[in-house]
């Protein structure tokens, strides 16, 4: 019969505190393991089979583009006279006969991918999902759902309070010097461009958002830098506004500022 080995107490101890370390970190191994599972499920496809769901994917972004550019034709028309309404007085003039019938189908087609847009977002997220984690997830949604909420608040921002002050400088500018007739083509492309740029430059706060989210800044850090958020607004507030008058640059520079600024508070309330 083989002797029975004692072992020392404090052997004993140790293994019961190893024990007791392995149960408590089972835990955070358990998250860490299911995080990774998540993103394993995603590499069980091969690569051919990923540039196949692309591709279905690219072909269901197109088609609904395509369904709301047929759906925006029926009220083109109207985007077109709403458009034209901050220009005033304003006489539109077309150097060509296409000219009018291609400034239409360029209305209906940007309307079309602002139609389209969340449908193209969701699409680009179901891609991408099974690659992410739990946690990771948790951004797509907001994004998704905010993105292009946020666009059209600064298209419409744009609209209402940018290009009307920006339209009358330029237009009384030239009044008693000669009759002013703008081509359509240019005026629906700058006002286009002018809206689409605030679009932009109000995902600001998805962006922050999202940084929090990874945990790659914090409120905090973004207190500490508010003086370069202000110069970076005023740099993109000239470059966004095209007329020389400080009223419009300034007014966008606030609306930029104050959508950091928000955004930096609602992460204080979150605890981020």
């Amino acid at each position: 019969m083989a002797p029975e080995t004692v072992l020392p107490d404090s052997a004993r101890s140790g293994n019961n505190e190893t024990d007791k370390d392995l149960g408590m970190g089972s835990l955070t191994i358990n998250e860490e393991e299911d995080d990774e599972s998540e993103r394993d499920l995603s590499h069980s496809m091969t690569v051919v089979e990923h540039l196949d769901e692309l591709r279905w994917r690219i072909i269901r972004s197109l088609v609904y583009v395509a369904l709301a550019f047929v759906a925006a034709l029926f009220f083109t028309k109207r985007i077109m006279i709403f458009l034209e309404k901050p220009a005033g007085n304003i006489t539109f003039q077309a150097l060509s006969i296409e000219e009018p019938l291609i400034v239409f189908f360029k209305v209906a087609f940007y309307v079309a991918l602002i139609i389209a847009s969340p449908f193209i977002l969701v699409e680009a997220a179901r891609f991408i999902s099974p690659g992410l984690t739990r946690r990771e997830r948790r951004i797509v949604a907001p994004v998704v759902i905010g993105s292009p909420i946020l666009f059209v608040t600064g298209a419409a921002f744009a609209y209402s309070f940018l290009l009307p002050p920006m339209l009358h400088f330029f237009s009384s500018f030239g009044q008693g010097v000669s009759p002013i007739n703008q081509r359509l083509d240019f005026y629906i492309s700058l006002v286009s461009s002018i809206m689409f740029y605030m679009g932009l430059a109000f995902q600001i706060p998805i962006v922050i958002f999202a940084l929090a989210m990874a945990d790659l800044v914090t409120s905090t850090q973004l207190l500490k830098i508010w003086r370069y958020a202000v110069f970076g607004a005023t740099l993109l507030a000239a470059i966004i506004t095209p007329d020389p008058t400080a009223f419009s640059m300034l007014l966008v520079m606030a609306a930029l500022c104050g959508l950091y600024f928000i955004s930096v508070i609602l992460l204080k309330i979150f605890g981020k």
